[in-house]
């Protein structure tokens, strides 16, 4: 690089200072911090060169400019086609390294977003435990599912609801609950005995005490007989919104443990033949 050159990058004339020189040097440089520079028609290694050049201490790295001499003689053919100079998508990658790493994380994120979506498949059975219920491994339960009942694509979930509970933790514990009765659209719920008789009475469960021949045989627990109260004031008649499954085997042997155990149907549920075929087999396995 010449001074010619040099005055040019800088926009100076012959005369200048070296402070007009240096106040100048400051501005490009913040010019190539902070906005755009594809169209100054130089680099950041061009603008550090020119200043150097007319401050007098112009430092010549002969393996760089062999290096540079080297790419310009044979230039990559891929950025040779595509009309793209090397130095100034150096410069770019060297100043934008972290907008572009940024912009690579974000979209990996929604490519993946997308195809987990794409990939989805909904569950064609959904059950959850909540209460004061042990469950050893939700995963595993959830597993054998398959192997109790005709379905392929099961989900059971596990809420634990406490008086033991750090207080702390339990509000975010029943906001869950009450979204999945809500809007979860689960099909049967294994509930402690609290749960049941605080849920039971607000008719969120389908009244069961006309379907216990379909749910093997289901006993007529007195217990378990509720009465809805809702905020219409309609009085609605006790009825039996749950079934005793407190000593299944079935529920047993996949580490389900309770002090005691109800099965009910949520009113919003999608698969009910499958959430009748699932208490009646747990039922039946009842000692």
């Amino acid at each position: 690089m010449d001074r010619k050159r040099a005055l040019e990058i800088l926009g100076l004339r012959e005369d200048a200072t070296e402070e007009i020189i240096v106040k100048r040097y400051n501005v490009l440089f913040k010019k190539f911090r902070y906005t755009d520079t594809s169209d100054l028609g130089y680099t950041r290694e061009e603008l550090d060169e020119a200043y150097r050049l007319l401050m007098g201490f112009e430092y010549r790295d002969p393996v760089e400019e062999r290096r540079k001499k080297a790419r310009q003689q044979k230039p990559n053919p891929v950025l040779k086609a595509l009309g793209i100079d090397h130095d100034k998508l150096s410069n770019f990658i060297y100043y934008y390294k972290w907008t572009i790493i940024i912009g690579a994380l974000v979209l990996a994120f929604v490519i993946w977003i997308a195809s987990s979506l794409a990939n989805r498949v909904d569950p064609d059975f959904k059950l959850v435990i909540a209460g004061e219920i042990y469950v050893e491994d939700i995963e595993a339960f959830e597993s054998a599912l398959s192997t109790v009942i005709s379905t392929e694509e099961p989900q059971a979930q596990h809420v634990l609801i406490s008086d033991r509970m750090d207080p702390t933790a339990l509000p975010a514990y029943e906001q869950k609950l009450s979204l999945e009765i809500m809007v979860g659209e689960n099909d049967v719920f294994i509930l402690d005995m609290a749960l049941y008789n605080r849920l039971a009475s607000i008719g969120v469960f389908v009244p069961l005490d006309d379907r216990l021949d379909e749910l093997g045989g289901a006993p007529y627990d007195e217990s378990l007989v509720v009465a809805v109260q809702r905020e219409d004031e309609v009085s609605y008649p006790p009825r039996l919104y749950g079934v005793d499954v407190t000593g299944s085997r079935i529920l047993a042997e996949q580490g389900i443990i309770g002090d005691r155990m109800i099965a009910v149907m949520p009113v919003n549920q999608k698969h009910s033949e499958k959430a009748v075929e699932y208490i009646k087999t747990l039922v039946e396995s009842v000692h």
